[in-house]
Parts: structure tokens; sequence; C-alpha cells
């Protein structure tokens, strides 16, 4: 158990300090919500594409939303109980498969 923590005491004094803090911001970003952007370069200024860290968000959205969509598409192709044509969706019986 004391090599443990003298491995844990060593570790502590030779691992590099972060110095610097992360601060809040020094500006307000309140004039960028202007409402609905009506050409590209309001989009462009638009509060969630000036800030860089943003963009992994829309990324992983716009990934989820994707996979949710094909996945849906998949589904509704090819699972026999999902019936979209009108004349199928009425029968008891499956003649089809």
């Amino acid at each position: 158990m004391n090599a443990m923590n003298a491995l844990a005491r060593n570790a502590m004094k030779a691992l590099p300090r972060a110095t610097a803090r992360r601060t809040m911001a020094t500006e307000s970003r309140a004039h960028l919500h202007t409402g609905i952007p009506t050409n590209f370069a309001e989009l462009r200024n638009n509060i969630w594409l000036s800030d860089p860290g943003a963009y992994p968000v829309i990324v992983v959205l716009t990934f989820a939303v994707g996979m949710c969509g094909s996945f849906i598409a998949y589904c509704a192709a090819v699972n026999p109980d999902v019936r979209i044509t009108p004349g199928r969706r009425q029968q008891l019986v499956r003649t089809w498969e």
C-alpha cells in the first residue's frame, strides 16, 4: 500500500500541470442572435456556424439523423410486416413472400 502511495506522489510531481485555466468568453455573442438567416452570408455568421466548438455537435447530429433515417427506410423496405401499398394493408393473410 505504501508503495502505491509513493508511486502516486512521484507521478503527481512528475506530471506537468496546465497553468492556464479556461476562462469565460471575453465578449458577448448576443449580437449573433438575429433570427432566421435569409442569405448565405447571414447563415455563415449565424451563432452555430460562427462557433468552431459547435462543428462536432453538427456532425454528430447529422450522422445520427442520417443513420436513423436509413434504418427506417431499410425496415420499411425489407420487413414483411410493413404494408405501404394500399392493396396489402387490409389483408390478414400474407400471400406475397
